[in-house]
């Protein structure tokens, strides 16, 4: 195996590029996927989530670029960045005037994920100013954490490309279309925010001390969200709208066996590998798979960019 000063600074299999897209749900159901009303939930959370992370992946990514040393990857990483921005505009305008045409309260869900992004990871957490000898190993912190949040983003990715086949099962096709576009894209950079970290000197401790925190939140923020969007509808059931009630679980599962949303357990178990000395993301994805789904994508096509 190749130790972290020999391997290769970039390990993509692929050349990476962003992709204008356009994707029009002013007709989608709150419910998108029929017969599913947590998978439409859960999913609709997670794309919520993702419009506010993204922004904040590509500032930390910005920043980090003045300390890439390495041609190939500073080029990945600089497609990263506008792949990203991408896809936080794809789903901020598909994805806003949606919810908003179903009630639901924006400024609360945006109060929460402002506070994790532009307060708690804000280049001065809290307002607490980073001494400058420090910086470097905040920054690298932080890229550390978008190295795990895409590790869970490839692994969503996949899952989609794999078993989530929802508009031949009646799902709507415009956010059928970005969800299973965005996650190709997200299999096919799968390599980029970890290869950055390691670049960057970033440790194998500091990688398993973050994942360690951030399995349990993220699956704790996953069920969340979909409660919450769960209580602006009027036709979800009442047990869907509370984390602490069984049959909410009951639901998540029942939606995992018809392949729509990944299992509460694969949120937990999904941080293993990354979490071993060997890791390298370029196994946890299929890029041909990934591309395959990208050339033949409406919202990609219809802006000439499919390759």
């Amino acid at each position: 195996m190749l130790s972290r000063h020999t391997r290769p600074a970039t390990t993509a299999d692929t050349e990476l590029k962003p992709r204008q897209v356009k994707f029009d749900w002013s007709t989608a159901p709150f419910q998108w996927i029929p017969g599913d009303a947590f998978g439409s939930h859960a999913i609709n959370h997670f794309s919520f989530t993702l419009v506010r992370g993204e922004l904040f992946f590509c500032r930390v990514f910005n920043q980090a670029l003045p300390h890439v040393k390495d041609a190939a990857l500073r080029k990945d990483v600089e497609v990263f960045i506008r792949q990203e921005g991408i896809h936080s505009r794809a789903h901020r305008d598909s994805i806003d005037q949606y919810l908003t045409r179903y009630k639901v309260d924006l400024d609360s869900n945006y109060r929460r994920e402002m506070w994790v992004f532009e307060q708690m990871l804000a280049d001065q957490p809290f307002g607490i100013k980073i001494p400058k000898l420090l910086q470097k190993q905040w920054l690298t912190f932080r890229v550390g954490i978008v190295a795990a949040a895409e590790h869970y983003t490839c692994g969503f990715g996949q899952y989609v490309l794999d078993h989530c086949d929802w508009e031949a099962r009646g799902a709507n096709h415009e956010v059928s279309d970005l969800f299973t576009w965005h996650s190709a894209e997200e299999v096919e950079h799968r390599t980029v925010a970890y290869d950055l970290y390691r670049h960057l000197g970033g440790t194998y401790s500091m990688r398993a001390l973050i994942m360690l925190v951030l399995a349990p939140t993220f699956l704790y923020l996953m069920a969340a969200g979909t409660a919450e969007l769960a209580n602006s509808d009027d036709e979800a059931p009442e047990y869907l709208k509370s984390i602490y009630k069984t049959a909410f679980w009951r639901a998540w599962l029942r939606s995992t066996a018809l392949n729509n949303i990944m299992s509460p357990g694969w949120f937990m178990t999904k941080p293993i590998n990354f979490m071993l000395p060997g890791y390298n993301p370029v196994n946890e994805g299929n890029t041909a798979q990934a591309q395959a789904y990208i050339s033949r994508s409406p919202g990609v096509i219809a802006n000439g960019l499919a390759r």
